[in-house]
C-alpha cells in the first residue's frame, strides 16, 4: 500500500515525497520490521527517522490540546496523506485515521492518554489530511495496539480512502462490529463539523480489484 501510494504521488506530479512516523518501538528496527522502509525506498520515497532536532513545538489551537512538539517534517509538507492500519488499541478502543496523528509528534506523548479522545480530534482538525487511507487488509482486532500473535488478526483484505478523515474512520469502526456513534473520538469530531460520521450519508464507491 505504501509503496503504491508514494507511486501514485510521484505519477500525480510531487516533487518530493517523505514516508514517516514515530512509532512506539525504535523507529530504527520498526522501519525495517515493517518493510515499509524498504517499500517507499524502492518507490522513490525518502524516508527520514525521527529527529528530535527538528521537534518544534506548535500553537495547535484545540479545544483541549493547546500545543505540543511536532515534527516539522510534517508541518513543511504541501499535503499530508495519513495511512493508518486498522487496530483495536487497549486505551482508545480503536487506532484508525484520527489516532495515527501521535505519530507526528515527539515529546511525553504518554501524557495525552488523559483526554486521548479530545486530543486525537484535535490533531486531526489541526493536521487537515489531504487523502486518508485505512489499512484494513489484514487488522488487528484483540490485545492491541501491538498484538502478539497471529490469531490476533482478521483478514478483511480491504483498503478504506477518502478525504473525509471522520467518514474513513467511522467506516473503519464496522470491521470490529462497532458503530461508530459508540467512539467518543467520533461523535466529538462530528459535532464540531469536522466530517461525517453517519454511514447512511457517506456516498461509499465500492471496487473489487
Amino acid at each position: 500500500m505504501v509503496k503504491t501510494v508514494v507511486e501514485l504521488c510521484l505519477e500525480a506530479g510531487a516533487k518530493e515525497v517523505k514516508v514517516m512516523d514515530n512509532p512506539c518501538n525504535p523507529a530504527r528496527r520498526t522501519y525495517v520490521r515493517s518493510g515499509i522502509a524498504k517499500a517507499a525506498k524502492d518507490a522513490g520515497a525518502k524516508v527520514p527517522f525521527p529527529n528530535e532536532h527538528k521537534l518544534e513545538k506548535i500553537p495547535l489551537n484545540g479545544e483541549k490540546l493547546k500545543e505540543w512538539e511536532v515534527y516539522r517534517d510534517f508541518i513543511e509538507a504541501d499535503k499530508l496523506i495519513n495511512m493508518p492500519i486498522a487496530k483495536h488499541h487497549s486505551l482508545s478502543r480503536l487506532t484508525l485515521g484520527m489516532k495515527n496523528w501521535l505519530g507526528a509528534l515527539g515529546g511525553n506523548r504518554s501524557a495525552l492518554h488523559q483526554g486521548l479522545d479530545y486530543a486525537m480530534v484535535d490533531l486531526a482538525a489541526f493536521f487537515k489530511p489531504a487523502l486518508t487511507v485505512l489499512d484494513a487488509y489484514r487488522i488487528l482486532h484483540r490485545n492491541g495496539p501491538q498484538g502478539g500473535r497471529l490469531s490476533d488478526t482478521k483478514l478483511f483484505k480491504t483498503v478504506v480512502a477518502g478525504v473525509d478523515y471522520v467518514a474513513v474512520d467511522a467506516m473503519g469502526t464496522t470491521f470490529f462490529g462497532i458503530k461508530p456513534e459508540e467512539m467518543r473520538f467520533l461523535q466529538l469530531a462530528s459535532e464540531r463539523g469536522l466530517g461525517i460520521m453517519n454511514l447512511e450519508k457517506i456516498k461509499i464507491e465500492k471496487r473489487t480489484l
